[in-house]
């Protein structure tokens, strides 16, 4: 069951700020652990997603008076399973643990929250090419080749004074090999498993010199996936935290030694804040702050990219691919259009997931899902015969839209460093924190990279606090 939540009504509000006293401090129904050696203060963290309920967490364990006030009408933020089929639970967003065995943070919480993971490897796959590219001459994907022409890419790049996008950088390495049609696809195709299904954005935004940057748990590919729902996790963080859902924080005011956070229910008075809503939101400037955040997050926040990566599940009356085999790819003459398909049938009913990064991520968000369906079919046929059946379901995610994220995650755009995760990080006037996937530096784009920013604002907090 999910953790119990409510909105936060102005009753709720009036009624907190009284058993508080004149002070106006926040009233927690939640005490601390009896373990834990008492902070001083109130927090009011903004989000319940993981990095938010990461925040909480470790706040209230070490005694704080925590609030949690969450836009939604849920928990959990860019982890959203969908049950609307059922029997098959859809993560519309985050769907896996990146090497689960090699020391990834939700590991153990996803055994804490008694969660089943299901091992999946990018090295069980079958690739499907196009008849008119095998006609054409091109019988077989060339990864390797164009893994060095980007890493090559990428080394001059890094190399230049200025940053430059990652296809210009690309193009700068290929220029005199004269490419055919055929290559110009196999290359397409690569860069679209690689790059824009991977952050959500096309190599045209993304970053030659800073694309690859950050760190990773254990071997590339070693992942798990929650065949019964990832938010298994998050609504076992948020259980035992005070949350009020459906209450977006419109404005956030620093005073010398409090700050205010407004809610269109009313104000809360505080010690401090925890920003962790997503890079989206801030770029679109939902929350107010006053005074205006300082010249280096602003820089941060209009130099990183909020990609999306969409997700369009179809389920069908039996399986007419290897259940046992988790990937099926297509490289088709539209470079990147239903090229990536991930199958859950070995770990419960007939149901094939497509991937689409960038752009083509957007324009599929906004479409019909008939026409989606349609675009699907076409493809599928052409990888699997045409005697294949129709699809009895489909459901296709809306990050683009979402006025919560406009996105799925951040991504290091042209002209975004490391620095700026960092920046974007650090606290301003003592008084407001940041946490979230964009504020982790190593780990950024992932739940784990949430997860450890929580954790890292909490400590944040907690030193200026004491």
């Amino acid at each position: 069951m999910p953790p119990a939540t409510q909105p936060l009504s102005r009753r709720g509000i009036l009624a907190g700020l009284g058993a508080a006293g004149a002070s106006g401090a926040l009233a927690v129904a939640s005490g601390s652990p009896a373990r834990a050696q008492a902070g001083s203060g109130s927090v009011v963290v903004v989000g319940a997603g993981t990095a938010g309920l990461s925040t909480a967490r470790r706040l209230r364990a070490l005694g704080y008076a925590v609030t949690v006030l969450e836009a939604r009408p849920r928990v959990g933020g860019r982890v959203h399973t969908w049950r609307g089929w059922g029997d098959v639970p859809l993560d519309l967003g985050a769907s896996w643990i990146h090497g689960y065995r090699g020391g990834n943070p939700v590991t153990p919480l996803a055994q804490a929250a008694g969660a089943r993971l299901v091992a999946s490897s990018y090295s069980s796959g079958r690739l499907h090419i196009d008849p008119a590219l095998r006609r054409a001459g091109l019988t077989r994907h060339h990864a390797a080749r164009w893994e060095e022409v980007v890493s090559q890419a990428e080394r001059r790049a890094r190399q230049q004074p200025r940053d430059r996008s990652l296809r210009r950088a690309i193009r700068g390495v290929t220029s005199g090999q004269d490419l055919s049609a055929t290559e110009r696809a196999d290359l397409a195709f690569y860069l679209n498993a690689n790059y824009r299904t991977e952050w959500g954005l096309g190599p045209g935004r993304l970053s030659a010199k800073t694309v690859e940057a950050g760190e990773e748990y254990g071997r590339t590919g070693e992942d798990a996936f929650f065949p019964d729902g990832y938010d298994q996790v998050t609504d076992f963080l948020a259980a035992g935290l005070t949350i009020h859902t459906s209450t977006p924080v419109r404005r956030i005011v620093s005073r010398s030694r409090r700050v205010e956070v407004h809610t269109d229910s009313g104000t809360l008075d505080a010690d401090a804040v925890v920003v962790t809503v997503p890079l989206g939101v801030l770029r679109r400037e939902q929350i107010d702050f006053r005074p205006g955040l300082p010249d280096a997050h602003l820089h941060a926040i209009d130099a990183l990219g909020m990609g999306v990566l969409s997700k369009t599940w179809i389920r069908f009356p039996h399986a007419f691919w290897p259940a046992d085999v988790d990937w099926q790819e297509y490289l088709g003459p539209r470079a990147g259009w239903f090229a990536e398909w991930f199958s859950i049938a070995k770990a419960g009913p007939p149901v094939l997931l497509a991937f689409h990064g960038g752009r083509k991520a957007r324009s599929l968000e906004r479409a019909e899902p008939g026409d989606v369906q349609a675009e699907a079919m076409r493809a599928l046929r052409t990888m699997f015969g045409s005697s294949i059946p129709e699809p009895i379901a489909i459901k296709t995610s809306n990050w683009s839209t979402d006025r919560w994220a406009h996105g799925s995650y951040s991504a290091n755009t042209v002209g975004s460093t490391r620095a700026d995760r960092v920046a974007l990080g650090r606290p301003v006037a003592g008084r407001i924190f940041f946490a979230g996937e964009a504020t982790e530096p190593d780990y950024s784009s992932t739940v784990h990279g949430a997860w450890l920013s929580g954790r890292r604002a909490a400590r944040q907090v907690a030193r200026r606090l004491g």
